[in-house]
């Protein structure tokens, strides 16, 4: 009969520990800030960024515009030199860096960069749609 009450102890407690991982996981997603695009929901680019750890990742395009990602857990110069990787692959020179703006040439086009920090672990970029693709 003890062991019978243990085992119903033993299950509550492992339930309530259970609801409590999915609730804080939940809530982590809920609490991230809002991100620059309406596309792609918080969970959608955390699951796309983990999966692609230490590369520079297209999110979404909007407006004109593709939006990449790099993280987690990503520090902003390591996210600024894989940007600059993809984009001088392209044939574009990195001219310079200015705040959170990153300029561009090729010929006589000039084209700017910007990257934003979301979370605290991911480093999102702002790039005019089409720069990256193949």
């Amino acid at each position: 009969m003890g062991m019978n009450k243990r085992a119903k102890v033993l299950f509550l407690l492992f339930f309530f520990l259970g609801l409590c991982f999915i609730m804080i996981a939940y809530v982590s997603l809920i609490w991230h800030p809002a991100l620059p695009f309406e596309s792609k929901s918080k969970r959608e680019v955390t699951e796309l960024l983990g999966e692609n750890t230490g590369t520079i990742v297209k999110l979404t395009t909007e407006e004109n515009v593709d939006w990449y990602g790099y993280g987690p857990q990503a520090n902003e110069a390591s996210a600024a030199d894989a940007m600059k990787r993809a984009v001088t692959e392209k044939g574009w020179t990195f001219i310079q860096q200015e705040g959170a703006g990153y300029f561009f040439e090729r010929g006589k086009e000039k084209m700017i960069i910007t990257s934003q920090m979301w979370t605290g672990n991911y480093v999102l970029f702002r790039i005019p749609a089409g720069v990256l693709e193949p």
